[in-house]
């Protein structure tokens, strides 16, 4: 089953060297403009979505984050600077 999505056209308005620096990124990419632009899009909306789910702690964990700092019987230091860090800290 072939699937064909709607296109539709977008008018935008950009300094000419932006342009021509577009063009030259998409031709490395073996890319149009137009295919390239929208790969763009695509890899930013990716990105933020796995930010928004993998790199941001929820309320839970910002919770257990603050509980681990405040523990009494720790004598290590938490950093709370990443996610990554902070599990380095906690030995995981």
């Amino acid at each position: 089953m072939e699937t064909t999505l709607e296109r539709t056209t977008l008018s935008i308005r950009v300094r000419n060297d932006i342009k021509e620096k577009a063009k030259e990124l998409a031709k490395k990419e073996h890319r149009s403009l137009s295919n390239y632009i929208e790969f763009l899009i695509l890899q930013e909306d990716k990105k933020q979505q796995y930010q928004e789910i993998y790199r941001i702690p929820n309320a839970t964990t910002l919770e257990a984050m603050q509980e681990a700092l405040n523990a009494k019987n720790s004598e290590e230091e938490v950093d709370l600077s990443s996610n990554d860090n902070f599990l380095k800290s906690m030995g995981i």
